[in-house]
């Protein structure tokens, strides 16, 4: 049983390390809301609803190890947020808005240049400051 104390704890770690996370980029998603002229004019009701319901947000989890040997066997079965079933219950007008053609921006690996030229070595191109020469120990002479 220790073991899986264990490894509960960690994945209860690992769990509110990501949903720290997640809950700092909902601030900071919110926040830029009211960056807008028209967010400042209605900020305060913007603030009220947003409040309560990020209050209720923790990083803790209650998810026990109870909870995880009470659960039935289908709720392991994820569902793609994709997939058919889940977007009919998230259909409304925004999602049967078509967009027309849209410009092609590229960005393909195969058609980037590459950003540097290669590395070549020196006695490829006779590259360096005295290539093919050695000046070890020999003095300059004296003008």
């Amino acid at each position: 049983m220790g073991a899986l104390e264990s490894l509960c704890q960690r994945l209860g770690d690992q769990y509110c390390s990501r949903r720290c996370l997640l809950l700092k980029r909902l601030d900071l998603t919110t926040s830029s809301f009211h960056w807008s002229d028209r967010a400042e004019a209605q900020g305060e009701a913007m603030k009220a609803v947003l409040i309560p319901i990020r209050e209720a947000l923790t990083p803790e989890s209650n998810v026990s190890i109870a909870h995880i040997l009470a659960a039935r066997e289908d709720l392991s079965r994820l569902i793609p947020a994709t997939s058919k079933a889940v977007r009919r219950g998230t259909c409304c007008a925004i999602n049967k808005v078509l967009m027309g053609n849209v410009p092609d921006r590229g960005g393909r690996p195969n058609e980037l240049e590459a950003p540097m030229p290669t590395w070549q070595s020196r006695r490829e191109d006779g590259g360096g400051r005295k290539a093919g020469r050695q000046s070890w120990g020999r003095k300059k002479k004296k003008k």
